[in-house]
């Protein structure tokens, strides 16, 4: 499953707008796809137009208390293949759990990776700000996308973002593939134009091609509760939105990302070392401790069949929750991960 946060500090550049028209098109396109409003003000859940007393809330509740996690009760199916973990106020507290615990950054990551949920793409809307729950959807996504508004100060936000997801990379596991959206775009403003050139030269190939115009229709699906495809699909917003989907699928399909974990609490390192590191230890791929005892990384890897080990304190280790495994040249084990 490919996990998209949608992740902007600050709030107005359509991040809600284009976490629901995305993830519908997505799954007008026959992608099973997960929406996530992660934001206690639940804009995501209004605009889908879903009233539910369940939902992302009720699922971390339930994983913070070692609990089974109730996924048909709190999972709403709101389309064919669009399927929606609704928020709720109860996300506010949320923040203080979170705060409590060691691992506080990481249980989006612990519970999309310990489930077994079938869909082929997660959107995370995040709220407005940079506080726990945003930082476990920045740590728990594969791919972010930034939307920012024909905004000088947008811009410069974006910098700034960079600048705190760069420091936060020194000590965190975030492999994320980074991209910016200009959404509310205006083509007959002679400001957007220059706007957009200096948009370019700033993110360079970061930025999407697609380009997110200014329309009505948008606003107005949003106040009904329904995507811009359902309320006017001929519109430019659903144009715009359905040539969103069709680039994000051709940037994600190329790789998946392999979620490998490892137990410990006695070493001081520990790497992922195998085919695609060529054998070497490679500071990139260098695992990092989620608590007191778990190490994890994500690494993007395209099609294909990899044997791999861990390499923890100068020890070669097979993956101990990993049944696929060969010989190796040396009488031991490798473990093997295939990337369909």
């Amino acid at each position: 499953m490919k996990v998209i946060s949608i992740l902007n500090q600050k709030g107005g550049c359509s991040k809600t707008t284009t976490a629901v028209n995305l993830s519908y098109a997505l799954a007008k396109n026959n992608y099973p796809t997960l929406v996530i409003d992660f934001d206690p003000q639940a804009h995501t859940t209004f605009c889908l137009g879903i009233s539910s007393n369940k939902g992302i809330c009720e699922v971390m509740e339930n994983f913070l208390a070692q609990k089974s996690i109730p996924w048909q009760e709190c999972i709403v199916k709101r389309e064919e293949n669009l399927f929606v973990l609704p928020a709720s106020i109860g996300l506010t507290s949320m923040e203080h759990k979170l705060a409590e615990r060691e691992d506080k950054l990481f249980i989006l990551y612990k519970i999309l990776n310990s489930s077994t949920l079938a869909y082929q793409y997660c959107i995370v809307d995040c709220p407005p700000n940079l506080g726990l729950l945003s930082l476990n959807a920045l740590i728990g996504g594969n791919f972010l996308i930034i939307p920012f508004t024909v905004c000088d100060l947008s811009l410069q936000g974006i910098t700034i973002l960079n600048q705190i997801i760069e420091m936060m990379k020194k000590n965190l596991p975030i492999h994320q593939d980074i991209f910016y959206l200009l959404t509310q775009y205006n083509k007959r403003f002679h400001h957007s134009n220059q706007f957009l050139e200096r948009a370019r030269n700033s993110l360079k190939d970061r930025l999407l091609k697609t380009i997110i115009r200014t329309n009505v229709a948008l606003k107005e699906a949003s106040s009904l509760g329904k995507s811009i495809f359902e309320h006017k699909p001929r519109s430019r917003g659903a144009c715009d939105y359905q040539n969103l989907a069709q680039e994000i699928i051709n940037l994600t399909q190329e790789v998946e990302w392999a979620n490998f974990f490892f137990k410990g609490n006695n070493f001081k390192e520990v790497y992922v070392v195998g085919d695609f590191t060529k054998w070497q230890k490679e500071e990139k791929f260098r695992m990092k401790k989620i608590d007191w005892e778990t190490w994890s990384i994500s690494v993007p890897l395209k099609k294909g069949k990899y044997c791999y080990k861990f390499f923890a304190d100068q020890t070669w280790l097979k993956d101990p929750f990993n049944v696929h495994e060969e010989d190796d040249s040396f009488g031991g084990k490798n473990s093997v991960l295939v990337i369909k």
